[in-house]
């Protein structure tokens, strides 16, 4: 069936029922998902050289230097303490000597940090400035992995599923973006957008090539999720809520560690509940009603049972799934124009669900969220 111009986020609203429209009013009142401020810029303080040697404080959200006793007594990394290094990074328990001609080379906020005069009395392990950073000591052994081996991400095997490729990216993406490292956030993105894809090109040569199709469970979309958000990756979120929303309804019950929020699992929950109608009016209406192609000469496609026989099949799944291509067009036992004429629709029909797809979610269009990630 051909779409008119009333195909648009605003029919999606009209469908749900009473309880799904509560929900999405109660949801519009406030965004899912902000992103304020400099996009690559974290609002924690990075590193403190101040010459204060008090014990840590986080009671105001603000870490202050760790005592100078226990910078000696940390442990100097096996693989990042370079004898030729310049500077001394003390990250949790552990101490990193490297190049700050390096890191300045390579991330704007190490830059700025190192033409900072060093105060008076500053503290120096073998006549290196010592600087804290407040990182996980993972994520900044990750880092330096990066930054001092070119071929880094050449480590990542070419078929690792998603939960390895996200432990592999999580640690970089996330200390690239604090510290405005900006090729290898992009690097992380990429590989990141390769498992959720960000357009319906991408979706659909990687439908084609994964055989068999790739399957994600929850607690590792809902990671996905989760590092997205954190890292300010918007657009790999409107794929990743269309997995989370085909799982089991009593999965959004659990509350495991690691999880998404509860105000997300009910954007999700909302979502799923629009593409059940967009699977109905949109990509699949062609199984619905039936329309016979203007070049059809058959009498029997006008008559034909098969569209509609196909349509019941696909409602005993247990989630919709507009994106997935039809793909037993025999199974229609129509004329081959008719096939030809309801493979466009289709073919629309998809292309127009992902363009929306975002919108299901409560989330801003694809233009809109691409803008805010290269903020």
């Amino acid at each position: 069936m051909p779409h008119s111009s009333s195909s648009s986020p605003s029919r999606a609203i009209c469908f749900a029922t009473e309880d799904i429209q509560g929900a999405h009013t109660l949801l519009s009142k406030s965004s899912i998902i902000t992103f304020s401020g400099p996009a690559m810029v974290s609002s924690t303080p990075p590193f403190d050289r101040s010459s204060s040697s008090g014990p840590p404080d986080h009671a105001n959200g603000s870490p202050s230097l760790l005592p100078s006793s226990q910078a000696t007594t940390s442990i100097r990394h096996r693989r990042f303490w370079l004898y030729d290094g310049s500077i001394v990074l003390h990250v949790q328990n552990t101490l990193f000597r490297v190049h700050q001609t390096i890191l300045a080379n390579h991330s704007e906020v190490f830059a700025d940090l190192f033409t900072v005069p060093q105060p008076d009395g500053e503290r120096t392990i073998d006549g290196c400035p010592v600087v804290d950073l407040y990182d996980d000591e993972k994520d900044f052994v990750d880092l330096l992995n990066a930054v001092y081996t070119p071929d880094h991400f050449e480590t990542l095997p070419g078929d690792a599923d998603l939960d390895a490729m996200l432990t592999f990216v999580e640690g970089i993406l996330r200390l690239s973006t604090k510290y405005m490292i900006r090729y290898l956030r992009q690097r992380c993105i990429s590989l990141l957008l390769s498992k959720l894809p960000h357009t319906f090109e991408r979706y659909e040569a990687k439908s084609s090539s994964s055989s068999p199709p790739d399957r994600y469970r929850s607690d590792t979309v809902m990671r996905a999720i989760r590092i997205a958000q954190e890292t300010n990756v918007p657009e790999a979120l409107p794929y990743a809520y269309y997995c989370l929303s085909r799982f089991p309804h009593k999965r959004f019950l659990k509350d495991r560690p690691g999880d998404i929020s509860w105000r997300d699992k009910m954007v999700v929950l909302v979502g799923r509940e629009r593409l059940q109608w967009a699977q109905m009016s949109i990509s699949h209406a062609f199984l619905i009603v039936f329309r016979r192609s203007p070049s059809c000469v058959s009498s029997l496609c006008a008559h034909a049972r098969g569209p509609h026989s196909e349509w019941h099949e696909l409602e005993k799944h247990r989630s919709p799934h507009p994106l997935r291509a039809y793909d037993t067009w025999a199974s229609l036992n129509i004329c081959a124009d008719c096939v030809a004429y309801c493979q466009a629709l289709h073919l629309e029909g998809r292309k127009e669900v992902w363009k929306y797809l975002p919108t299901w979610f409560e989330l801003p269009t694809w233009e809109q969220l691409k803008e805010t990630q290269n903020r």
